[in-house]
């Protein structure tokens, strides 16, 4: 149900607003199959009297809404017993990832105890971020919020570097196979033509020694 209240941090921008709790409500086109997301409204919870908005649909960015969400979730994960676990809320998750702000909801999925038919508050929920543009769905762990964005980095860097042409990010936590993949990119986007022997034959030489790393291990 909407509103959700949340932290919006609206540094960097030229609107006034403050960054702190509010109202967010995620508009969406009339009719049961139309689940774009519209607007996005922002009513501070303070009592300013505000308002403040988004206009998504102008700027063509094609989002999905929060009707979506539920359904992209269960899809998501076929082998869970949707009978006793449930998408309950899905709140807007706004981050700068791999150079750009990208929008996401962050779903909480609970049980449901079979004798009430309520949520079982005493259980930890599993939290989904579903990206609003691409609707994948990206299973994070709740006790650990720091690696959230590694996570989401790592499911959908090669759909955003096909789409969007992004660089490589995170390289601190890049693993042997990241960078061996990264490698071997670099030796595809060598032009076919002219003299580029020396080039290719150092990259093979990173990639050998990179298996033979990953051999010993």
């Amino acid at each position: 149900q909407q509103p959700l209240v949340t932290d919006f941090d609206f540094a960097g921008t030229d609107i006034g607003a403050y960054s702190g709790l509010y109202h967010w409500f995620g508009l969406e086109p009339v009719g049961e199959e139309r689940t774009s997301l519209s607007y996005s409204v922002f009513i501070p919870a303070d009592g300013t009297e505000k308002l403040y908005y988004y206009d998504h649909a102008a700027k063509k960015q094609g989002y999905a809404g929060v009707s979506a969400m539920p359904l992209k979730v269960i899809e998501s994960r076929k082998e869970y017993d949707w009978s006793v676990n449930k998408p309950v809320e899905f709140r807007p998750y706004i981050k700068d990832i791999a150079g750009k702000r990208r929008l996401f909801f962050l779903g909480t999925i609970s049980a449901i105890r079979d004798d009430s038919k309520k949520f079982d508050g005493s259980a930890t929920p599993d939290l989904a971020l579903i990206d609003a543009e691409y609707r994948d769905v990206i299973w994070i762990d709740v006790k650990k919020p720091s690696q959230w964005d590694l996570t989401v980095y790592e499911q959908l860097n090669e759909a955003w570097r096909a789409s969007e042409g992004i660089g490589y990010y995170y390289k601190d936590e890049m693993t042997d196979l990241d960078v061996m993949q990264k490698t071997m990119d670099s030796i595809q986007m060598i032009p076919q033509s002219g003299d580029h022997s020396k080039e290719i034959e150092a990259l093979q030489k990173k990639i050998d020694s990179l298996k033979t790393l990953e051999g010993n291990n």
